[in-house]
């Protein structure tokens, strides 16, 4: 399939870092490796959650259809990264979103009824998991609160203060450099509003010299300033250091 053996793609995600290999080799040895053209379904949403995965190359998307009918796209993974393992561990366990390649992907797919047994037999992986629901739960709240703006300029423009401030560093009105953890696409899903609107939004913070860069880096020139022009307040200097507001699903998919 790939250089990558059903056991060094477990191996290289922090959430099984600390399991020892004999361990780990029994889950390895559950694996199915799959080759997915692009547009291919992994899983539907409602669909038995019996197998996670890890993807080798390629890319899968995250999504759920609307009552309107289109589908909000809530995360992108690529190669290097855990898909529904937090899936896993519901009950009953049932897929919450469907995947589906948006290129030619490889996988392996991984027994859920032997993960939950290695989770018996390793407490360490346990703890490692709590952590990553606990961070999840967070963002969850995080996510709610930016919700309840009015707004899409206000839902943005708190988005953007709020990974600034959980990207380490402290509230300070002067420019800062931002990196967004997901692309326009996902993050304009995120926000409840389209991509083309808020790459408007991006453009009119450009044109008023209070943001400047692309893509995914960005950097805030007057994050007063952006405060005043969407109506909100400036935060307060909390100095507290958060989780990084990533995607939506993963638990454990962050390389080492």
């Amino acid at each position: 399939m790939d250089a990558l053996t059903p056991l060094s793609a477990l191996r290289g995600c922090i959430l099984f870092e600390g399991v020892d290999d004999a361990a780990l080799e029994r889950l390895a040895m559950t694996a199915q490796p799959l080759r997915l053209d692009s547009g291919q379904q992994v899983f539907a949403s409602g669909d038995r959650a019996e197998r996670f995965y890890a993807l080798i190359s390629g890319e899968v998307q995250l999504y759920r259809p609307s009552f309107g009918g289109e589908d909000i796209l809530f995360q992108i993974l690529g190669a290097g990264e855990l898909l529904s393992e937090a899936a896993m561990f519901l009950v009953p366990s049932r897929y919450p979103l469907t995947a589906r390649t948006s290129k030619e992907t490889r996988l392996y797919a991984y027994s859920r009824e032997a993960l939950l047994a290695l989770c018996d037999a390793a407490p360490g992986l346990m703890h490692t998991l709590l952590a990553a629901l606990a961070k999840r739960l967070y963002q969850a709240v995080n996510r709610i609160e930016n919700l309840s703006l009015n707004n899409a300029g206000q839902r943005l423009v708190s988005y953007l203060l709020q990974l600034h401030r959980h990207q380490g560093a402290r509230w300070i009105n002067m420019p800062v450099n931002i990196d967004l953890p997901v692309n326009i696409a996902v993050l304009a899903g995120q926000l409840a509003m389209t991509p083309e609107t808020l790459s408007r939004l991006l453009q009119k913070f450009r044109q008023q010299g209070l943001l400047s860069g692309k893509g995914r880096t960005l950097v805030l020139l007057d994050p007063a300033g952006l405060c005043d022009c969407v109506g909100l307040a400036p935060p307060e200097d909390v100095g507290e250091v958060m989780p990084p507001m990533v995607g939506c699903c993963g638990l454990g998919s962050t390389r080492r």
